[in-house]
């Protein structure tokens, strides 16, 4: 015997006196026939799995919403330092889903050390594999800038690379390049970045990562701060690395780096345009044929 028929054989036909109001005679109710017992008692029982589902459904959605750093997603850098809790991108035009890590650096946010090492970038129809750049147009003025102690890139291949709308106190450029040029504008104003004080500032970390893209941008005109951004191992078959509005202190790409995408060495695969101004150069880069892919 079910729980429920065990509960309709207690109630039977007996009758559930009403408690009395003032002023309002008494009722009683008669539950005399088993079938519409049955029928109220699955009714509540229907209405409380539904609830249930309905919850099951809600965790669900939450739960698969969620991402956690360094997972594809949105991340927000603030002065609280990062919210590793990641909102959804955008899915692409065309429907399918992004894989992007955007990095968000909040209105005078600080990191110490921001590594990004042994990570696949890559996917057709994307036109910056690793982005550095402010968010939006909007983001400008003379402090709208990432403000870098030092940019390092070591053993990393794109098919492009570009840089402009930047300063350098010191370039340090060897690169292995597929045809480049090196059209910084030397201004002996230019000047060193340190931000060696690490109060209010964290260390993050992307270690084995394989997104579609990496960015990493400023939001507000205050810009942001990191001392050391460290780029090892990166490798993207499609799509350029892109640096803009940065200002930085020492810069070095040495010839662990390779950048081409098969034009040849008269069609230049890595730029530094003359809207990089710089105070030191020391140009060591080598032209040889080179397609990454």
């Amino acid at each position: 015997m079910t729980l429920f028929e065990k509960i309709i054989r207690m109630v039977g036909d007996r009758n559930i006196p009403v408690p009395s109001l003032p002023s309002l005679p008494r009722f009683r109710i008669s539950i005399a026939n088993k079938n519409v017992s049955a029928i109220v008692v699955m009714t509540i029982a229907v209405s409380g799995m539904a609830v249930a589902v309905g919850l099951y459904f809600a965790v669900k959605d939450v739960a698969t919403s969620t991402y956690n750093w360094p997972e594809p997603a949105e991340y927000q850098v603030t002065a609280d330092g990062l919210q590793t809790m990641g909102k959804k991108n955008d899915d692409y035009p065309d429907g399918t889903e992004s894989q992007t890590l955007s990095i968000r650096l909040g209105n005078g946010s600080r990191i110490s050390t921001l590594r990004i090492k042994d990570v696949d970038l890559g996917r057709t129809g994307i036109t910056k594999a690793f982005d550095v750049s402010p968010l939006t147009q909007g983001v400008t003025g003379s402090t709208a800038f990432l403000w870098v102690g030092n940019l390092t890139i070591t053993n990393s291949s794109f098919p492009t690379f570009k840089m402009e709308t930047s300063q350098v106190a010191n370039l340090n450029a060897g690169i292995l390049a597929d045809g480049h040029t090196m059209a910084a504008t030397i201004t002996n104003t230019v000047p060193d970045v340190v931000l060696e004080s690490e109060r209010l500032a964290s260390t993050y970390e992307v270690d084995g990562s394989i997104v579609d893209r990496i960015q990493i941008h400023i939001t507000g005109n205050s810009g942001a701060f990191v001392e050391n951004l460290i780029l090892d191992n990166v490798d993207a078959w499609n799509g350029e690395a892109y640096f803009s509005r940065m200002k930085i202190g020492t810069m070095t790409m040495n010839n662990s780096n390779q950048i081409g995408d098969g034009s040849g060495v008269d069609s230049a695969s890595a730029s530094w345009e003359s809207s990089v101004e710089a105070r030191n150069v020391w140009d060591t880069i080598q032209d040889r044929p080179i397609k990454v892919q």
